[in-house]
Order: structure tokens, then C-alpha cells, then sequence
């Protein structure tokens, strides 16, 4: 069972998988856009980069045939110096470099060949002098037009970078708002159904929310609440009515056996069989009760020192105890109900934990845990223990182990009193095992101090004061507003 919870709590919340994975969708959404972007723009981008090569050429061809001779040398130094375009004469040995062909690089040359001729020749270096080469032809001679290479790949800037990141943003904010709308509703319902596994009876949830399913979540978890009230009412009210009516016979019987002129064996068995009765109706109306007092500030070692006192450990010549009780160890609980929870850990230990010899050695001690944000009371005994097996099945009503079916007979209530009662208080219970053998019985209970639980009243009572006053205004509110309509009415 411990397992179990480790595994439960380490499991990702509802909120973080929605979270992620709606992140994961929106981030390969956002790819594949890019990707089919950059799809669609490559022969767009391709034809312009080859219009302007091809005019580049062209016009320049056609300026300095069109050019008087004169004034070509300075025609090609106004193009070298304001267009950054130089053309020089092409010679079979020239060292060439074609351009790499990946990327739009092969389609531009296609392109650019498909308007200038195939023999074109596209380079990104010539004779060591790296840029964007183009062969021309210019009156039946070779040359060479070199120019940047910058219009194979524009660059973008940094702008880019800033709307990706305000997109970026914007997606998470959206993303957050929209996991919060989904799992908000299921985090109360979960927060009510550990209130309710508590023993507790939590708040209604709200019947009027958005969206249709949650509505009818929340009303299906209404109803089942107040059936669930309504099925515990009436069973704790058949309880406690059978009980309170067995006990009167019981008692006349007692009483009758008692006076009557009976050898002494039959007569203790008769009283013996009657105490047994009585003390299943005891234990019958104990898990009936339930508690209305309100929890208050417990000190869990002080309680424990209660509880061992009245059960008179301390006299009983048959009991033996190993106590190491820590001191200021407080937690929040129903003092009655956790004395009485305490007292049942001894009931269920001197009927089923004692020792061969018949000697019960209880081992009783109050601890923190989980650097003091968990309390402990642990409770075991040196008797045969319980199987592992049926660690889960006694803590439910009504059932017992093998051995102690064999053995005492009792009503199965004890332990199943005892979680009752810790839930209530927002705890657990847990059974384990002694060394060598033995039952040890854990509760553990979320600890508090004074001082957090003196701050919680004082924001409690802020709290309360603040709707006092905000419904003191609204009251006010409607009462003008009804003196005013009654005026206008007039």
C-alpha cells in the first residue's frame, strides 16, 4: 500500500500533461507552419533572386553596348563603386567554384540559365575572390559579373526573433489560461472527494459552471454526497437504536444471573457471555457516533499519555510498556475521538498481540517524520501478527483475521473504528510488522504549531469579517435601491 501511494504521488498532475502536451502542440504546429512556409516561398524566392540576376545582367550587357567606347572604363567604375558590380574578362584558366547545390541554390541556376542560356555558369568564387559569379556574353566576348552574394541569402534581422518570442509568450499564456479553465473544475471535485473520503462533509460544488459535462459531474456528485448522508444517517441511527435497545435487556440479565441461585461456574460464563454482549453494543454505538465537535490543537504525546493512563496500563500486571513519547508534537483532531482511537489500539492489542507467556509488550511511541510535517503514533505488540494478506481486509467493518477468528471473538469493529475516526482528522493508518514478529499499527497525522493554526483563526476571522461587511454594503445597496424605486413609484 505504501508503494502505491509513492507511486501516486509521483505521478505528473493533470494540469502538467495538458500543460505540455498542448506546449508540444502548439511547438510542432508552429514547425510545421514554417516548414510549409518555407515550402510554398521557395519558388517565389527563387524567381525573384533570379529576375534580379538575370536583369543585372542583362541591363548591364545592354548598358555598356549601348555606351560610348569612351566612356565604358568609367561606366564600370560608377557600376564597381555605387552597385558594388565588376565585370572582368573570362579566360579558360580561371579557377572556378560552382555554387553549393543545396538549398534554393540549383533552382536559382536553373532559372538563371533557363533565361540566359544553359551555358551559363554560376560561381561562388573565381580565382580565389569569393562572391556571386555570372558568365555574361557581351558582343561575342566572355566575361564575368561578379556581385554580392548576399541576394542568395538575405539576411532577416532580428525582428523575427521578437515576434517569435511575443507568439512564444502569448501560446503559453494561452495555453495556461486554457488548462486552467479544463482542470480547475476537476481539482475541486478531487479536493471534495478527499474531503468526503475523510469522513467530512465537503461544500456542494457549483451546478451552474460552463461547460456541460462538468455541470453534470458536479450534480451527480451532489446527489451521491447527500445519498451517501442520507445512507449514513440512517445507519448510524439503525446502530444506535438496536444498540440502545439491547443494552436494557442485557442489563436486567446481568442482573437476573447475578441474584439467581446458579453454581459459580455457570453464573461467571452466563456474566462472562453478558460482558461480551455488552461490549459488542459498546463498539457498535462507538462506530455509529459521529462526532460534531469541532478539531482543535492537539498535542499527540500528551494524548497518548491520556489514553495510556485511562486504560490502566500502568497497573495491569499482565501489560508491559516500552513508550518513547516526543513532546510538543501537535496536529489537528477531535480530542475525544483520538483518545478513543488510541484506547481501541490497546483494546485490539491485549485481545489479539499478547505473547506466548500470555504477557502483552506494547511498544508505544510518538514521533515526527518528513522534517517534522508528518506526527506518528505507532503502536505494536509482540504477539503473532497478522499476515499480509489480510492487512487491508481488517481494517474494513465488520471483518477479522484468521487467528483472532479462531481465538476472542469480537465484533471486527476495532480497527475499522480507529481509521474512521483518523480519516476524520485528515489522517492515515497503516499496518505493519514487529521484529521478529508482531503488529505495529501507524497513524499518521499532518503536524501543526500554535502559532500556524492562531494565524489560520486570525485570517479565518478576517475572512468572515470581510463578507460581513461586503454583505452589510450589498444589503444597503438593495435598500436604496428599493427606496429609490419605491420614489419613483411615487
Amino acid at each position: 500500500m505504501s508503494m502505491i501511494n509513492f507511486q501516486r504521488k509521483h505521478r505528473p498532475s493533470l494540469f502538467w500533461r495538458t500543460f505540455l502536451l498542448l506546449c508540444g502542440l502548439i511547438f510542432f504546429s508552429v514547425i510545421g507552419w514554417l516548414q510549409s512556409f518555407r515550402v510554398l516561398s521557395e519558388l517565389p524566392y527563387s524567381q525573384g533572386v533570379a529576375q534580379h540576376i538575370v536583369s543585372t545582367a542583362n541591363l548591364t550587357k545592354y548598358a555598356l553596348l549601348s555606351a560610348d567606347p569612351i566612356y565604358r572604363i568609367d561606366l564600370l567604375k560608377i557600376l564597381a563603386a555605387r552597385e558594388g558590380l565588376v565585370i572582368s574578362p573570362r579566360d579558360t584558366t580561371d579557377r572556378v567554384k560552382s555554387l553549393p547545390t543545396d538549398g534554393l541554390n540549383s533552382l536559382i541556376e536553373q532559372l538563371v540559365k533557363n533565361s540566359l542560356g544553359p551555358d551559363t555558369v554560376l560561381a561562388s568564387s573565381v580565382n580565389g575572390s569569393t562572391g556571386l559569379w555570372v558568365s555574361v556574353d557581351i558582343d561575342g566576348d566572355a566575361y564575368w559579373m561578379q556581385t554580392s552574394s548576399d541576394i542568395l541569402d538575405p539576411p532577416f534581422g532580428t525582428t523575427w526573433l521578437w515576434w517569435a518570442l511575443a507568439a512564444c509568450m502569448a501560446s503559453l499564456f494561452g495555453a495556461t489560461l486554457l488548462t486552467r479553465h479544463v482542470i480547475d473544475p476537476l481539482a475541486r471535485l478531487s479536493q471534495v472527494a478527499g474531503q468526503l473520503g475523510q469522513g467530512k462533509v465537503p461544500d456542494p460544488l457549483p451546478e451552474d459552471c460552463g461547460t456541460a459535462e462538468i455541470q453534470a459531474v458536479n450534480m451527480s456528485f451532489n446527489h451521491m454526497v447527500q445519498d451517501l448522508r442520507r445512507m449514513e444517517a440512517d445507519r448510524e441511527l439503525l446502530l444506535a437504536g438496536v444498540s440502545h435497545d439491547l443494552r436494557t435487556p442485557i442489563t436486567r440479565l446481568r442482573l437476573e444471573v447475578e441474584l439467581a441461585d446458579l453454581p459459580d461456574d455457570s453464573r461467571n460464563a452466563m456474566v462472562s457471555d453478558l460482558e461480551q454482549m455488552e461490549n459488542i453494543v459498546n463498539q457498535f454505538l462507538s462506530y455509529a457516533r459521529h462526532s460534531h465537535e469541532k478539531q482543535e490543537l492537539v498535542d499527540l504525546g500528551e494524548a497518548a499519555k491520556a489514553a495510556m493512563d485511562n486504560a490502566r496500563l500502568a497497573t495491569d500486571a499482565s501489560v508491559t510498556v516500552e513508550s518513547s513519547i516526543a513532546s510538543h508534537v501537535y496536529v489537528v483532531a477531535h480530542p475525544l475521538e483520538l483518545s478513543r482511537a488510541i484506547q481501541n489500539l490497546f483494546t485490539n492489542a491485549m485481545r489479539y498481540g499478547r505473547s506466548e507467556d500470555g504477557i502483552l509488550k506494547l511498544h508505544i511511541k510518538v514521533e515526527t517524520a518528513k522534517n517534522g510535517q508528518e506526527a506518528i503514533i505507532s503502536v505494536g505488540d509482540e504477539g503473532p501478527g497478522l499476515p499480509a494478506d489480510q492487512r487491508e481486509r481488517v481494517m474494513r467493518p465488520f471483518e477479522r483475521g484468521e487467528s483472532a477468528r479462531s481465538g476472542v471473538t469480537g465484533t471486527g469493529l476495532g480497527l475499522a473504528i480507529v481509521d474512521r475516526i483518523v480519516r476524520r482528522s485528515g489522517g492515515s493508518v497503516t499496518l505493519g510488522e514487529m521484529d521478529p514478529t508482531g503488529l505495529l499499527v501507524r497513524i499518521t497525522f499532518p503536524t501543526t504549531t500554535p502559532e500556524a493554526e492562531k494565524a489560520k483563526a486570525e485570517k479565518l476571522q478576517k475572512e468572515e469579517e470581510r463578507r460581513q461587511k461586503e454583505q452589510e454594503k450589498l444589503e444597503k445597496k438593495l435598500e436604496k435601491k428599493l427606496l429609490k424605486e419605491q420614489k419613483n413609484g411615487d
